[in-house]
């Protein structure tokens, strides 16, 4: 029997969205399929860059329709487009078929239809052989590669194997990180003439980052507030912990610490009574550092293994008291009673350790590297149609890219890491630091309210102010609850999820390949309650932790002097020998501060498509169409707008406002 199809289709609102070619479309059902007919009306200029078109074709009835084959045929030129969805009516029925993303010029695609459903609950053998396919075809191009670090599962990114279409990075019109690199670059070079001949990285540096902006920490660098304030809001504010002892080999006395805690407490009081906190740094004892030797001249870097002593005052803030650079006996330990060169060049080296970790361990590993074999496993096992799969997808985006760019890019040899950090070098220093990280690394230091807890940070009474902890926290709650509300529609019971083979396939494909199971918090996935806090734990990864250690990058590092990444000379063994030229020498040289510039702002601009958490109005793509899926994103961003207000009121009384953990400011995945 005859029937008549109505095509409603959107093409995605970007540069050369839009198509000239013939896109033909097969509606597959369960009763068959239909003929392959061409979008195309008569004297109407069809299916431009962000355009709405509706079509009608007329075919045999196919049944409940399963899938739409769309087939891009150029008509000259090989003619790319983009499709964001294609809704299909039919006897007042919707089906509707997303896909926001590029049919290449002679490529065909197949869009399942959108209704989220578990695959047990499936019963029609079309449909199910539907999602079968759909798992197969993502299987062959999202394949396991040869890891870079043993135990951490990795795409396969090869000439055989290149990076699936639907994950290619942002182009140049998005202001990608080259563009921004080189951009930032080219207007730095307008100073380098001027410069070069009279540089001094702590007098001139103002008049280099006149053409890219002078980050607001400029004003205050110097100060141990500002210093120890880092620690709780700055780039990398999930290292500080609390101290009931003093490690071994660090000899601190009240004598050293005169005058620098509050009247009427020593060390010992301070230590009983949980005021004391430590930022240290073992992981960098023994690390090969950069050196190259030319045959004419040396060069060296240096990022000693420090640990930072700092006191919670009674105003309620930490300052710092105590910095000891390096672990041997005789290792002097640094405190602002000493020479103001000595205690400057020991908060430097500090900022460099902590520096390097933040970005290996902290940045790379806790955040990037960590989520891509879970992204992996997700995109190979299920299909478009699964509910984990629509909760997922946004919070994927870029993750796969980004991490193949920064492999190519930052960790290779000769790379960013090696020309800019101190582990860098032939030696390969930040990848054993990678190596060293990864093996201390379990999936539950992830959870937020468990980190706080294992550092002894989560206290509010013993430490007031840590502005990464109270704006963090209200968040990892709401992302839990936004899990459990969507995924409430779909598993009733433990025994859904047992059932559920797609996401068994999914657990047992990554703790294969990707991440071992002795890392995981449970060996099995068969618990409700372990969906929830893996999904949690992941959504919070790539949003909340990956904003508070990236996106502050330009104004932490961008002011060289307040975290250089590379010390050119060895940290001072005795007091009262650092000099105001010593100070300058250990500071980068003009070109690699240019670089670190330009490597800050680039990790820290978003691109034009960047969507966040909450959004101004909605989020672009749409994966769940059901009441009750679409009923707890509401809640979500009505949560979220409320953090909004709390975060601003919060501002209000901190002495720098903390606003990178802001809802409308976090990204919803790891695209930088």
């Amino acid at each position: 029997m005859k029937t008549t199809y109505t095509l409603t289709v959107r093409t995605g609102n970007r540069l050369f969205a839009g198509t000239d070619g013939d896109i033909s479309v097969i509606l597959r059902g369960e009763l068959g399929e239909t003929a392959a007919h061409v979008l195309d009306r008569p004297l109407h200029d069809d299916l431009r860059a962000g355009a709405v078109d509706v079509f009608e074709i007329h075919d045999e009835d196919v049944g409940e329709l399963v899938a739409v084959r769309v087939r891009n045929t150029p008509t000259l030129l090989k003619d790319d487009w983009l499709l964001d969805y294609l809704v299909v009516s039919c006897g007042g029925v919707e089906h509707r078929f997303p896909l926001h993303g590029w049919i290449k010029g002679a490529q065909e695609v197949e869009l399942l239809e959108a209704s989220a459903s578990l695959p047990q609950r499936v019963r029609a053998p079309e449909r199910l052989r539907a999602r079968q396919e759909n798992v197969a075809h993502k299987r062959a191009r999202y394949r396991w590669g040869a890891p870079a670090i043993e135990g951490l599962g990795q795409l396969e990114v090869s000439e055989a194997h290149p990076l699936p279409e639907e994950e290619a990075y942002r182009g140049l019109v998005d202001r990608s990180y080259h563009v921004t690199f080189a951009e930032t670059m080219s207007k730095l070079q307008l100073a380098r003439p001027v410069l070069l001949h009279a540089w001094n990285g702590l007098e001139r540096l103002q008049d280099l980052l006149t053409f890219v902006g002078v980050p607001a920490v400029a004003e205050r660098w110097r100060d141990d507030r500002e210093f120890a304030r880092h620690t709780l809001q700055g780039v990398s504010p999930q290292c500080i912990t609390q101290a009931r002892a003093l490690p071994e080999g660090f000899a601190v006395s009240d004598d050293a610490l005169r005058g620098l805690l509050d009247p009427g407490v020593d060390l010992a009081r301070a230590l009983a009574t949980g005021r004391v906190y430590l930022l240290d740094l073992p992981i960098l004892e023994g690390l090969p550092m950069f050196r190259h030797d030319d045959g004419e001249r040396v060069r060296e870097r240096w990022a000693p293994p420090v640990r930072a002593l700092f006191y919670r005052g009674d105003d309620g803030h930490l300052r710092p008291v105590a910095i000891q650079l390096e672990r041997r006996p005789d290792a002097p330990v640094f405190t602002p009673n000493d020479a103001e060169n000595d205690w400057l060049a020991a908060k430097l080296f500090t900022r460099c350790a902590e520096g390097n970790v933040h970005q290996v361990l902290s940045h790379a590993i806790n955040t990037h590297f960590c989520m891509e074999p879970f992204v992996v496993a997700l995109m190979r096992n299920l299909p478009v149609q699964h509910p984990v799969y629509k909760l997922m997808r946004r919070h994927c985006k870029y993750t796969l890219a980004i991490n193949q760019g920064a492999r190519v890019t930052l960790l290779a040899p000769n790379g960013v890491f090696d020309e800019f950090m101190s582990c860098g070098g032939p030696e390969m220093g930040h990848m054993k630091l990678a190596l060293r990280s990864w093996a201390q690394w379990r999936f539950e230091h992830l959870r937020l309210p468990d980190d706080l807890r294992r550092r002894g940070v989560d206290d509010v009474s013993a430490l007031p102010y840590y502005p990464y902890r109270d704006d963090a926290l209200p968040l990892w709650r709401a992302l839990g609850a936004y899990v459990r509300n969507t995924l409430a529609h779909f598993y009733a019971t433990d025994q859904d999820l047992v059932d559920d083979y797609e996401m068994q396939a999914f657990w047992s494909d990554l703790i294969t390949h990707g991440v071992p199971v002795e890392r995981m918090p449970y060996r099995t996935l068969s618990r409700l309650e372990d969906l929830y806090d893996l999904l949690q734990t992941m959504i919070f990864t790539v949003t909340v932790s990956h904003s508070a250690v990236n996106n502050l990058q330009f104004e932490h590092y961008a002011w060289v002097p307040n975290a250089p990444l590379g010390m050119h000379r060895p940290p001072p063994a005795t007091k009262g020998v650092v000099t105001d030229e010593d100070l300058r020498e250990m500071l980068p040289d003009l070109e690699q501060t240019m670089g670190q510039i330009a490597i800050a702002r680039a990790l820290s601009t978003f691109g034009s498509d960047e969507e966040f958490l909450l959004p101004a109005q909605a989020w672009s793509r749409m994966y769940f169409y059901e009441p009750g899926p679409l009923a707890a994103q509401r809640e979500f961003f009505s949560a979220l707008r409320a953090l909004v207000d709390e975060i601003a009121q919060r501002n209000k009384s901190r002495p720098v406002p903390y606003e990178i953990l802001r809802p409308d400011r976090v990204p919803c995945s790891i695209t930088i």
